[in-house]
């Protein structure tokens, strides 16, 4: 991103002055969380680690797509691959394609996930909205409910009011509380007229239900049971909405159409969902196992493993670890390998497979993904296949053979 002007692209575009600056005091990160932006001259700064969208105090808003080969300028196919990653990574299923413009992914990801949104509350709504009862204490001049005896001989000055509590059977609920939030969320902040007028018309529909004062708590609150099973789906969608996944502090009280999602962790949950999809039936597809430890002291685990996916079938174990990264055809620089993925490759190895059979490491596919024409062997038992992950057909050679093989004349 730049303050010059230049033809937009997924490379670069243009940003006034005061959307640079902020990005520039406030997307550096710090301790706690990775860097947004990284400076690269006095008037470009460019992004990096997430994707999403993002908006400034000025009003600037900011699309960040992936980009994983360098002659992809198609912001469309981009957007889908992104949408299609966060939707797998929060188990979403849209009920069905938005209006023609939306579906071909010609406006931003913000308006596509308030579509998405609005379908679902829709159907919700047609359905009917669950009720609940909810504990209230106040104080009314006349008895209802329960008694509240402590309260009431603390009270000082009119006794002749009762401390009571009692419970009320109606909509207003920590789910519904949050789904008339998230109606209003779009309603201001969409551009889109469809959008924005279906989201009136929910408004309406939803008069009886308060907004949330609290959108953290209520989300918190938010029940699992069959009795709220047709609230599932609409879940990650509010949370979407309402949580403005800033990775960084702003300043000031500025709350803008913000929504930005780390693309490795994309990318892993990805690889995990299409390896899972794949796989023959009895087949245990695991995210981030976590019951091993490197070491331990005095029979106490010290430095829990998590490695990305396991897959386990009968006696037979491999492990998958995802890399949202570009390697390169240049066997000088290690084709773009990283030496510390291979030593937490090979200690994974050790205490997932016993030292032996097939691990893989897995990378976006690219037009110069160097070849390996044999597997790395970190020992005589065990070996290392570093695979391109195709993100569109969502397959890795190599991978079915391996793992399928046993299950082929089944």
């Amino acid at each position: 991103m730049t303050t010059k002007e230049v033809p937009a692209s997924l490379d670069r575009i243009s940003i006034p002055p005061s959307a640079f600056d902020w990005l520039f005091e406030h997307g550096r990160g710090d301790d706690d969380t990775l860097p947004l932006v990284q400076i690269e001259s006095p008037d470009t700064i460019s992004v990096q680690n997430y994707v999403g969208v993002i908006e400034t105090p000025c009003g600037t808003q900011i699309e960040i797509l992936p980009k994983h080969t360098s002659d992809e300028n198609d912001a469309g196919v981009a957007r889908r691959l992104l949408i299609t990653m966060i939707t797998e990574s929060m188990k979403i299923t849209p009920r069905r394609a938005p209006n023609a413009e939306i579906a071909a992914f010609n406006l931003p990801m913000t308006e596509w996930l308030a579509s998405a949104f609005l379908d679902e509350a829709s159907e919700l709504v047609r359905r009917g909205l669950r009720s609940g009862y909810t504990t209230f204490e106040t104080r009314e001049p006349f008895l209802r409910g329960k008694l509240d005896v402590a309260r009431q001989i603390s009270a000082t000055g009119g006794l002749h009011r009762f401390s009571i509590r009692f419970n009320e059977f109606s909509l207003n609920r920590p789910e519904n509380r949050i789904l008339r939030s998230a109606v209003e969320h779009v309603a201001r902040r969409t551009k889109s007229d469809q959008n924005w007028r279906r989201a009136r018309e929910l408004s309406i529909l939803l008069g009886d239900v308060p907004v949330s004062n609290d959108i953290p708590s209520d989300l918190g609150s938010w029940e699992q049971s069959r009795q709220l099973a047709d609230y599932i789906q609409i879940r990650p969608l509010c949370d979407l909405l309402l949580s403005n996944r800033l990775p960084f502090a702003v300043a000031g009280n500025h709350r803008g159409a913000s929504m930005l999602f780390p693309m490795e962790r994309l990318f892993e949950r990805y690889v995990f969902s299409s390896l899972k999809s794949q796989v023959p039936a009895g087949v245990q597809v695991l995210w981030q196992s976590h019951d091993k430890y490197l070491c331990a002291l005095d029979a106490e685990g010290w430095f829990r493993m998590k490695p990305d996916i396991v897959v386990i079938d009968g006696t037979r174990t491999w492990v998958f670890d995802a890399k949202w990264k570009r390697l390169t055809s240049s066997r000088k620089g290690y084709f773009g390998l990283d030496q510390s993925d291979f030593y937490q490759l090979f200690a994974y190895g050790q205490k997932y497979m016993a030292g032996a059979g097939d691990m893989f490491l897995i990378y976006p596919a690219v037009p110069n993904f160097p070849v390996f024409a044999e597997p790395f062997e970190l020992t005589k038992d065990l070996r290392l296949h570093v695979l391109p992950f195709d993100l569109y057909t969502r397959d890795a050679p190599m991978w079915h053979s391996v793992i399928c093989q046993p299950h082929c004349n089944e």
